[in-house]
């Protein structure tokens, strides 16, 4: 049997292995997802901005329930908000797989990222409650190679399922890994004991973040379509940036609340989290745009581009787990920085090269594809460390559910913003184009000087927050002072003491 409290070696590793499996499963699925988006552009005819909204909807629910799940997962403990992350985001796969039409197939993922939510904001609560502060990078580092081979293999196997078996079998793929995560969880996971007391739940606090996050995407990703004037898309800007003012007051003055405001009093955190943001922006940005690439640009197959994206990220299988060592012997500051430095390297790549001139543009795309992959194993995994060491040991889920928010609010940014620029710049240029209707999967008939612009400039976009991530990293530190186990008796008291 498992000690509810107090796992063993043995049963840490199952823990990890079922906790690394179900990242696997959900970066898997991104894959398989992201590489199939001009299949069903093409197959359903609609635009790139609409097509982006399978993406989108999963992660704009995901974001904005991952802070509500964080703080049950404190109440009712962490394994039965992961079950039903399992189970839900298997039958999210099974329905988009059936959906008939775009508005099926959306609010079917709207389900997947109900439960995508409860599987990922437990992933580093349960990492910081089971695993010693001495072995946590390199779990980290494990999870992050899980996410990155997960999120490989989806391209590849995506690529020839969307080409040889229809678009709709990229979902009915997940569902049998789903059913085993959720039955290995159930069998094999053991309890992890709450770590907070019922004391209420701050449904105004889950109401107002929830709102505030959804006005704060829906404009930006319409803003393009309906112009960035018009008084709908301002007005919504500026009412959740009001929301979120309001959701501040709230929660620094309720008893109970979903988000401990005085975690914002922590610098370092602060640092590490914004530094996980910007990198989770670029990465998925970037990723989103290039099954795109290759289609439009290079004219490759989806099966060609998915196995392309696949064999380049193969290196990542020995850099994560490296990464989390290194973490755990020299610290978090210097891996996360060269991670960075790799990063901003990849953009200036992407955002400079012309694929079109010859062979040489095509290994300089491989290799920046490559450097992408490996920034984000060895960055990741630091990071991931750097913010759960400012933890207060009462308030990892909160801090865990913190954390993934901004990386997941990224997610949905980058694919938003790096769309919005894409599509943006080759409606401008090509509005008066003979032969183009812009209307419907207009890109298709754009020319490719045209469509390489778009490119360009949403990799420029990436270039320049990369270089706030270099800054980030440097300017990060880790908390060398802590303790697996404290028991604080005060929140204030706890965050001061993890600050020093």
């Amino acid at each position: 049997m498992f000690n509810n409290n107090s796992p063993t070696e043995n049963n840490q590793n199952v823990m990890g292995f079922i906790i690394a499996f179900g990242v696997f499963i959900w970066s898997f699925s991104a894959g398989i997802v992201t590489i199939a988006l001009p299949t069903i552009s093409q197959y359903m005819d609609i635009n790139t901005t609409l097509v982006s909204w399978v993406v989108v909807a999963h992660l704009l629910v995901l974001t904005s329930f991952l802070l509500i799940f964080g703080k049950i997962g404190d109440y009712v403990g962490y394994k039965n908000i992961y079950l039903g992350g399992l189970f839900l985001f298997t039958v999210g796969s099974y329905l988009s797989g059936i959906s008939l039409g775009i508005t099926q197939l959306i609010a079917s993922r709207i389900l997947q990222g109900v439960g995508s939510a409860m599987l990922l904001s437990m992933t580093p609560a349960i990492i910081s409650k089971v695993f010693p502060h001495t072995t946590r990078g390199e779990v980290f580092g494990f999870i992050s190679l899980a996410t990155t081979v997960g999120l490989s293999l989806g391209y590849g196997v995506g690529g020839i399922v969307t080409e040889y078996m229809g678009w709709h079998w990229i979902f009915f793929v997940t569902v049998p890994l789903g059913a085993l995560a959720t039955i290995l969880t159930y069998f094999y996971f053991p309890k992890i004991k709450p770590v907070s007391e019922y004391q209420g739940f701050d449904l105004v606090g889950s109401f107002l973040i929830f709102l505030a996050v959804i006005l704060l995407i829906m404009p930006i990703e319409m803003g393009s379509k309906l112009g960035w004037t018009s008084p709908l898309i301002i007005g919504s800007l500026i009412t959740s940036g009001v929301i979120f003012l309001i959701f501040y007051r709230w929660e620094n003055s309720y008893k109970n609340p979903l988000f401990h405001i005085c975690l914002l009093k922590q610098k370092q955190l602060n640092i590490s989290i914004i530094a996980g943001f910007m990198t989770s922006f670029v990465l998925t940005g970037t990723i989103f745009l290039l099954p795109f690439y290759f289609e439009l640009i290079l004219n490759y197959d989806t099966d060609v581009a998915g196995l392309i994206i696949l064999l380049s990220t193969l290196l990542i299988i020995v850099v994560g787990p490296l990464s989390g060592k290194m973490a755990d012997r020299i610290g978090s500051r210097l891996p996360a920085i060269l991670g960075a430095i790799i990063l901003a390297t990849t953009m200036i790549i992407l955002t400079i090269t012309d694929p079109t001139v010859g062979e040489l543009g095509i290994i300089l795309v491989v290799i920046a594809i490559i450097m992408r992959s490996l920034a984000d194993g060895i960055f990741s995994p630091a990071n991931n460390k750097l913010v759960m060491s400012h933890s207060p040991p009462k308030m990892v889920g909160s801090v865990s559910s913190l954390l993934n928010t901004a990386k997941y609010l990224g997610l949905v940014l980058g694919v938003v913003i790096f769309e919005t620029i894409f599509d943006s710049t080759i409606s401008h240029s090509s509005g008066h184009m003979e032969g183009v209707t812009g209307t419907g999967a207009f890109q298709y008939s754009v020319p490719v000087e045209t469509l390489l612009t778009g490119f360009h400039h949403a990799f420029l976009i990436g270039a320049v927050i990369c270089i706030l991530i270099v800054a980030a990293s440097f300017l990060g530190q880790e908390n060398l002072n802590v303790t697996d186990e404290l028991d604080g008796v005060n929140i204030e008291e706890e965050i001061i003491e993890t600050e020093i």
